[in-house]
């Protein structure tokens, strides 16, 4: 077959022309293609290809999984058979612009170029009755082909990232479902004294690992600023007391020795729970990388308006080369030893920022492999001042005898216990475990207020609001309980009818404040709440 000569003159200077305008077309189409599913934008990049390249037939395949292809002529998409009649055609090589014969469709000249899409390859292959020309019509295909698989890559990451935040969502919501009953049994626990220090040891690890699923469903607010500090004084010593009950059990397996020196009484003003995440990932770090029978030394001490806190291990050590990106994202100082371990290179870079938050500073010391390291965190300090006055008497309990709630859960056991909870607290109480039932005795039941999960099966939460709400009207308090709390659910769940939106574990004292608010004391303007 032959190669058309390369065009030149005015002719050519046209051609040149279309190629520039063309091209500035063909620029548009990453654009265009953000936000897209793969298979959205495949099929807006190949619309886009008859018009841009002037031809008659086009046809693109791109690498999978799944690997997909589609052909098209006159505008037309070509059918399965049609574009396996013309495989033969196809597996020519018209890398130079060439003529062939596609059957049904005439002689035609065509040119392809490779698809890149990450380190696979496709293939577009463009063809039309009239000449393309070798150098013109053959640049402006490989452009297109880069700019096609850009496309596609950027929409494949995006995929990557959605189908990320979708499994973290749903993760969090099945680590909270557990976490919801093993909440509330400890608020039940709390009303037994004789359970008091073991209910307090599950209370704060459960609350612990609450906050944990949080940053688990956003973990870029974390590296990003975006984490909620709840400030409050907090002393120095309890922190660390809790801190070293978390990583105790890993020490403890490890035999290693741990020395904690707490120094003298230091006010901290900040999240307890944040500062304790601090510590306890400083010292679940040197546990992973101090040997059996190795040493990690706590010490805290004050220097003016500071307090500086060393967590000193004799494990591996850090090189030198490591020392000033360790606190960066993703970076391990030992990959196939922290791959091992399981760690994501995350737990430093969290703790740099959460000290930062807290106005602090925190750096790191190694003589090397094989020497240890030290990690020194210093944070400023409040004035230390002894409570003496009594805290105040609680309020006087509101009568709650004559007001209903009906709790929709089908998770018997975070049933029972929730119904339980808010029996203990003067509400008459009744269970149902599907939206079918909940409204079989919402009828009977006649509750002012009811707890609904959104997660029910066959029919969920928010059909079962709107049909309440259909069916009985605004009268009754409606509150969500569910594992998911971004502000696309709350505001899904707002649309729906609810009142409050309450992300699992659910406190029964919030859950009570919310209820005397709305039903025990009749306040029904209080928009809807995000707890």
């Amino acid at each position: 077959m032959e190669s058309p000569p390369s065009e030149s003159g005015s002719d050519g200077t046209g051609r040149l022309e279309r190629c520039i305008r063309d091209l500035a077309a063909l620029n548009a189409l990453p654009s265009l293609c953000i936000g897209r599913s793969p298979d959205e934008a495949l099929a807006i990049v190949f619309d886009a290809l008859p018009t841009a390249l002037s031809t008659d037939f086009t046809y693109l395949s791109v690498p999978g999984p799944p690997a997909r292809e589609r052909a098209s002529y006159a505008g037309t998409a070509l059918d399965a058979a049609a574009l396996a009649a013309l495989r033969p055609v196809l597996a020519a090589d018209v890398s130079v612009a060439r003529r062939l014969d596609f059957g049904p469709f005439g002689e035609l000249w065509c040119v392809e170029a490779e698809v890149p899409v990450g380190a696979a390859r496709g293939r577009l292959v463009v063809a039309r009755a009239t000449r393309l020309d070798r150098d013109t019509d053959r640049v402006l295909v490989r452009s297109a082909a880069n700019l096609v698989g850009t496309a596609l890559e950027a929409a494949h990451v995006l995929e990557i990232a959605r189908r990320k935040d979708d499994f973290l969502a749903m993760l969090g919501h099945e680590l909270r479902n557990p976490l919801a009953p093993i909440a509330t049994a400890v608020e039940l626990l709390g009303r037994h004294p004789a359970a008091n220090r073991e209910r307090q040891i599950i209370e704060r690890h459960a609350r612990h690992l609450a906050r944990l699923v949080d940053d688990l469903l956003d973990i870029s607010r974390v590296t990003h600023g975006h984490v909620e500090l709840k400030e409050e004084p907090v002393a120095l010593a309890s922190v660390l007391e809790r801190a070293v009950e978390m990583v105790t059990p890993l020490v403890g397996r490890q035999r290693q020795i741990l020395r904690v020196d707490l120094g003298e009484p230091t006010m901290l003003l900040g999240d307890p729970v944040r500062l304790t995440q601090v510590f306890s990932n400083l010292l679940t770090n040197a546990t992973k990388f101090t040997p059996a029978g190795g040493h990690i030394d706590v010490e805290a001490k004050v220097l003016q308006s500071r307090v500086r806190v060393t967590v000193r291990d004799s494990g591996r050590g850090i090189a030198a080369d490591q020392l000033r990106r360790i606190f960066e994202p993703f970076v391990q100082a030992d990959h196939e030893g922290d791959a091992l371990r399981g760690g994501l290179g995350l737990g430093l870079a969290i703790v740099h920022h959460l000290v930062e938050r807290h106005g602090g500073t925190i750096n790191v010391e190694s003589e090397g492999v094989g020497r240890g390291a030290a990690f020194i965190v210093e944070l400023p300090t409040i004035a230390y001042v002894e409570r003496t006055d009594e805290a105040p008497a609680p309020a006087p309990a509101v009568a709650r005898s004559g007001f209903r709630v009906l709790v929709v859960d089908d998770n018997t056991d975070l049933a029972e216990l929730l119904s339980e909870a808010l029996a203990d607290e003067g509400f008459q109480t009744a269970v149902a475990h599907d939206a079918h039932g909940a409204l079989a005795r919402w009828r009977d039941f006649e509750p002012h207020a009811a707890v609904l999960d959104l997660g029910l099966p066959e029919l969920d939460g928010y059909e079962l609001a709107r049909r309440v709400r259909a069916e009985h009207g605004r009268t009754a308090t409606l509150i969500a309980a569910t594992g998911y709390g971004q502000q696309s659910d709350r505001l899904r769940s707002a649309d729906a009818g609810f009142d409050f939106h309450f992300v699992k574990p659910i406190s029964v004292r919030e859950l009570v404040v919310a209820l005397d608010e709305r039903v025990t004391r009749g306040n029904g303007t209080t928009p809807l709440t995000a707890s």
